[in-house]
């Protein structure tokens, strides 16, 4: 079986008349019917664009095409914990999400969200595996502190 994924600007964030009728209504490209998926980008195409860029910027525009015209969609843009991909797919609002600025920032970006959100079957790369139950450690005891400090504050609460 033949897979197709494919790329279309559908907003250009541009102050021009064309760029708000884009706004009010989706007009896809007729190929896009056939691909299986589509990797939902906006903007950064115009001088005169004013995106407002910031968390999870772009995934409305994959949540337009997937849930107005029925295609398996691509988040992307502003995604950077597994938390948001996590609510991006269970919201129902993408199919899938690529995270490409965090890995740039931190190869291992995968590897250290796999753990922060408890999932620790994960297959690391053998020249890291000695800092897998370092990180595992780690991060259990900035769990406990801030569970510790919640305590805390509840207690003080409920004296004040």
């Amino acid at each position: 079986m033949s897979h197709t994924a494919r790329h279309f600007e559908l907003h250009d964030h541009a102050a021009s008349a064309a760029s708000r009728s884009v706004r009010r209504r989706l007009v896809l490209p007729d190929e896009a019917a056939d691909a299986d998926l589509i990797d939902v980008s906006a903007g950064q195409v115009s001088k005169a664009e004013k995106p407002v860029f910031g968390r999870m910027w772009q995934t409305p525009f994959a949540d337009r095409v997937r849930n107005e015209a029925g295609i398996c969609t691509m988040a992307v843009g502003g995604i950077s914990e597994a938390d948001h991909v996590n609510s991006i797919i269970a919201a129902g609002r993408a199919d899938l999400c690529a995270i490409a600025r965090p890995h740039l920032a931190n190869p291992a970006w995968t590897l250290l969200e796999a753990a922060r959100i408890g999932y620790f079957d994960v297959d690391w790369p053998k020249q890291y595996r000695s800092g897998k139950a370092q990180l595992e450690r780690n991060l259990e005891r900035e769990r406990a502190a801030q569970a510790a400090l919640a305590a805390l504050d509840a207690q003080r609460e409920a004296g004040a």
